[in-house]
């Protein structure tokens, strides 16, 4: 039996959870993970925040991440097992699960970096048309002006 924290990632930052839970395993960690995302998505959608960008991150006692749980992961498909049952397989095999489940949460985060650069861009985009748009009507003023004197 391993304990298992369920930190809460929000819009507003990290939710630390100090207790934890106790379970025989992560996928036992995860599914549990998985049955509490309902509530918790409706109780924010109630308190009018956007529950899309949540995630659990499910540390261990080390406070090491070891799976993140996005939560529309959770409204788009049912939960089922990332991986095999641990104990079919050997060590080196689990420990490359553990590797992939640690490349996803990665992957997840890149993914997020990326939209957030994304719209970062698309910002910037908008200013330097706004920008050119204004120096070109100017430049217009300015012409008609000289062009009448």
């Amino acid at each position: 039996m391993t304990l298992y924290h369920f930190h809460l990632r929000t819009a507003d930052g990290l939710e630390r959870d100090e207790t934890g839970m106790i379970c025989p395993d992560l996928e036992t960690a995860y599914l549990d993970a998985c049955r509490a995302i309902p509530a918790l998505m409706a109780e924010m959608v109630l308190k009018g925040h956007d529950p899309a960008a949540c995630a659990f991150e499910i540390r261990d006692g080390t406070d090491q991440l070891l799976m993140e749980v996005p939560f529309l992961e959770r409204v788009t498909k049912r939960p089922r097992s990332r991986q095999p049952v641990a104990s079919t397989l050997s060590p080196e095999t689990q420990a490359l699960f553990n590797q992939l489940d640690l490349l996803a949460v990665a992957i997840s985060r890149e993914r997020a970096q990326l939209r957030e650069n994304m719209k970062q861009a698309s910002n910037q985009v908008a200013k330097i048309r706004a920008t050119q748009s204004n120096l070109l009507w100017s430049f217009e003023a300015w012409s008609e002006r000289r062009a009448t004197r």
